[in-house]
């Protein structure tokens, strides 16, 4: 049977530069999550933008471990003439939770359409997909695979 899955996203910081933390809490039907690894599909909606220059950059810091999927994006469009765009991300273990991992992930705002209201555009960033795989030793794999629905 299955444990239940805790899925948290926070919006780090203010203005068009941010970061999107996003933690996963497992319950106790994984008996040992040190021989896991999780990797995290997040959909960026077209109001957003992640640069893929400064993920390599993380990499090569070894901050975060994160990969754009999507091709051929202006990352200087404004937010009428973008496309979803999709990443891949590394989720790491969180060194104060036994059952959690945790991914960082810088986002940016693109710029939107003037218009006559009160100035506020709202963004709405969906849940990710969250594929897991943990080797339990003596031939044994563990696929976990929550989609979105």
């Amino acid at each position: 049977p299955c444990s239940e899955i805790i899925l948290r996203q926070e919006v780090l910081k203010d203005g068009f530069h941010r970061d999107l933390l996003i933690k996963v809490k497992f319950g106790e039907s994984i008996e040992d999550l040190q021989t896991c690894r999780l990797l995290i599909k997040q959909d960026i909606p077209a109001g957003l933008f992640v640069d893929p220059y400064e993920l390599a950059s993380l990499r090569e810091r070894n901050i975060t471990e994160a990969v754009m999927v999507s091709e051929n994006f202006d990352i200087e469009a404004p937010n009428y003439l973008s496309k979803e765009s999709e990443v891949l991300i590394h989720a790491r273990q969180d060194s104060q939770c036994d059952d959690c991992f945790q991914a960082f992930l810088p986002v940016h705002y693109r710029y939107h359409r003037p218009h006559s209201h009160d100035g506020e555009t709202s963004i709405v960033v969906n849940h990710p997909d969250l594929l897991m795989f943990c080797d339990q030793g003596e031939g044994c794999r563990c696929f976990l695979r929550v989609r979105k629905e």
